[in-house]
């Protein structure tokens, strides 16, 4: 199991022990409960009746016009019970206040001896005292009453916080003394099946009424037709009777799962009636243990763990029918069980995993979108970076670097080909780790010859439990490469796949355009080479002289750590610098003695004639020209064309300047005998902070030290243009 299956099971769980049973969701389950009694009970069949049976003797609202003289005299309820005893009532139940003394009080209490079947009620009561505090009365029989009782029950019906009535007690405390409820008094002297209570201390258990039971008929007759004789004696013969209120007046009655008002003498007939079906082993109307609760919420769980893995189009449905299935087996179990499942929870649990199923297709979305932003975001940067000619193949790699980010590559390669079809060498790749090449030659090759890209997954050349993707690039028809992408994760999702084939698309194209630029720039560094050789060719002399200056101020350049486009523009520059003698005339040029002061100021017309020429050739570099305008400047400003001084002079131009110098010294020339080593290098230190950048003749005569006859040997042994 996943760390996110794992967490998908634990929240909602953990939601589930949260609530149930707590006060936030009790307010909810009661009212729902109650309505899956009233349902039972309304329509579910009646259960078959358990004897010895029940009745009730109402004092209704007939009842109390018919004796208007409310409370009635003890003698009249003596009738009443003589009345009953003689019908064959087995126990009669008085829900009735005793506890005041009458003076009537010895003929009921001669009825009750008599009868040695009655029960008398006892209660305890608040009252608020005349300093606004209460206290806490017990309404006991009279002690005769009591003495002729056959005994005296508790008539305390215990209150939900709603104020409604779902439970009844088997023994409440009264006085300091456990009293019987008055149900289990009147089971117990009628001599009916009674379970044998636990020992739980003086109030005893609790258990609920079994309301499903609240409409299996019972007769009630009005107390005024027990006191008229005009009755029908079989609907008391071997019951239980219950004597009580039922009329408004009174006020003993009481809200409850079946209705808004329920008198209190019926609620005492159904706690007999459940007591009496749970003694017979007939399941009654009851709370869900530990143990159902247990498997009844787990399986809220795990039902809401397989409605995540429902199709999106059909998960809403899912969670209708999984809530409506809840409530479903939430009824069955209490119309055939008597079970009291909880409902809110597992709706709720149902909902939580609902939510998470959301979440998680969010989060999916969401990392689509992220990749599709991704995606775009790198096809955008892969389109600047390929835009950018002057970065050179330094674009194609960031566009590998971009790629492999994207899709979480582990390496990226570009495998350059010619154009028929056969890879040339040259590769370039963006890894994360420096532990192998990647792409394999001889897989691309096969991938340049099918022209279709090829995904390897789980063996060579593949990285070990990874894949790899091999997509040709082409540009006008041409192969120019092939594009490599390795992953340690197995899969690609579409978008990846996507992604690879349009920058695949860009590469072909970025890589034909730098093979173009590529090849102008052979075509140009080759004139180049033709116009320097055109130079030399004019100056006997001089042979190789802007050969050795575009080597050694090259390599000045990148000592002082200038970018490598800046070095080819320096190297063009020492190439080119003297092409401006192209327009001096030979008798000048070639003059073996000294110039006059006229023919000096027309050689020294070749810089700004050079300039002239270089200037119109298209994407010339500022420091091409520098070289080639200011390689006769002086560090104090005595140098020409323009007079420069300092660092207003270009450091292209220093460094000309000094190589050129020096191999001038060290070459023949129609003017003058080549020098020796030792007084050109004198020239060049007295030359120093004067004529001269003191660091680039450091660094100059440094590498002259170092390697000097080497680059000399180099250059004479390069072909020449």
């Amino acid at each position: 199991m996943t760390r996110e299956a794992a967490l998908s099971l634990l929240a909602p769980a953990a939601l589930a022990a949260l609530l149930a049973g707590s006060p936030w969701t009790r307010a909810l389950e009661q009212p729902v409960a109650d309505a899956l009694v009233r349902l039972v009970a309304r329509h579910a069949p009646p259960e078959p009746p358990i004897a010895p049976g029940l009745a009730v003797v109402a004092i209704d609202a007939q009842s109390l016009r018919v004796h208007p003289d409310w409370p009635w005299p003890r003698a009249r309820w003596g009738e009443v019970i003589a009345q009953l005893d003689a019908a064959g009532a087995r126990a009669i139940a008085l829900d009735l206040d005793l506890s005041r003394h009458d003076a009537q009080d010895p003929q009921l209490a001669q009825a009750a001896r008599r009868s040695g079947r009655v029960v008398l009620a006892a209660l305890r009561q608040r009252e608020r005292t005349g300093d606004g505090s209460e206290i806490e009365l017990a309404n006991l029989p009279a002690p005769e009453l009591r003495g002729a009782a056959a005994a005296v029950a508790s008539v305390q019906l215990p209150l939900d916080p709603d104020g409604a009535v779902r439970r009844a007690r088997r023994a409440s405390e009264i006085a300091g003394s456990a009293y019987p409820s008055l149900a289990e008094a009147a089971l117990r002297v009628a001599g009916g099946p009674v379970a044998a209570a636990e020992e739980q201390g003086a109030a005893g258990p609790s258990f609920r009424i079994d309301y499903r039971r609240a409409h299996e008929a019972f007769p009630v007759v009005s107390v005024s037709s027990v006191l008229a004789g005009s009755f029908d004696p079989a609907a008391f013969r071997d019951r239980i009777v219950f004597v009580g209120a039922t009329a408004d007046e009174l006020q003993d009655r009481w809200p409850t799962p079946i209705g808004p008002s329920v008198a209190g003498i019926e609620l005492h007939a159904l706690a007999a009636r459940t007591l009496e079906a749970q003694a017979l082993g007939v399941p009654g109307l009851r709370d869900a243990d530990g143990a159902a609760r247990l498997v009844w919420l787990g399986l809220a769980v795990v039902l809401g763990a397989l409605l995540r893995r429902t199709p999106g189009a059909w998960r809403l449905p899912a969670v209708f029918a999984l809530i409506g299935g809840t409530g479903v087996a939430a009824l069955a179990a209490v119309a055939l069980r008597g079970l009291v499942l909880e409902i809110a929870t597992p709706c709720a649990v149902t909902a939580l995993h609902y939510a998470l199923a959301l979440e998680r297709v969010r989060r999916v979305l969401g990392e689509n979108v992220e990749r599709q932003e991704s995606a775009l975001a790198l096809l955008a940067d892969v389109g600047d970076a390929a835009s950018r000619n002057e970065h050179g193949e330094r674009s194609l790699d960031i566009c590998l670097a971009l790629l492999g980010d994207v899709v979480d590559a582990s390496g990226v390669a570009l495998l350059r080909a010619r154009p028929d079809g056969t890879l040339d060498g040259r590769r370039m790749e963006w890894r994360r780790r420096r532990d192998r090449e990647v792409g394999c030659g001889e897989t691309a090759t096969r991938v340049l010859h099918d022209d279709r890209t090829r995904i390897i997954e789980g063996e060579a050349p593949a990285p070990d439990g990874g894949l790899a993707v091999y997509t040709p690039l082409r540009a006008g028809g041409q192969p120019v490469g092939v594009l490599v992408v390795e992953r340690q994760g197995a899969g690609l999702d579409a978008a990846h796949r996507r992604t690879i084939a349009t920058v695949a698309a860009q590469l072909s194209l970025t890589a034909e355009n730098l093979r173009l630029v590529e090849s102008l720039r052979e075509t140009f560094d080759a004139a180049i080479a033709a116009i320097a050789t055109a130079v030399e060719a004019r100056d006997g002399y001089t042979e190789l002289h802007c050969r050795r200056l575009a080597v050694f101020s090259s390599l000045l350049a990148e000592r002082l750590g200038l970018p490598a486009e800046e070095v080819e523009a320096l190297r063009l520059g020492a190439l080119l610098h003297d092409v401006g003698k192209i327009g001096i005339r030979d008798a000048i040029l070639l003059k073996p003695g000294r110039f006059s002061p006229e023919e000096r100021r027309e050689i020294e017309r070749h810089p700004v004639v050079g300039d002239q020429i270089v200037r119109p050739i298209p994407g010339i570099h500022p420091i091409t020209r520098a070289c080639v305008r200011h390689h006769h400047e002086r560090l104090d400003g005595g140098g020409y064309p323009d007079g420069l001084a300092g660092d207003a002079i270009p450091l292209g131009a220093r460094i000309v300047t000094v190589v050129d110098v020096w191999d001038a010294l060290s070459t023949e020339r129609p003017y003058k005998p080549a020098y020796p080593q030792p007084a050109v290098r004198q020239v060049l230190e007295k030359g120093r902070g004067s004529a001269f950048d003191p660091d680039v003749v450091n660094l100059f005569l440094r590498v002259l030290d170092e390697e000097g006859d080497e680059l000399i040997d180099l250059v004479a042994r390069a072909p020449k243009a």
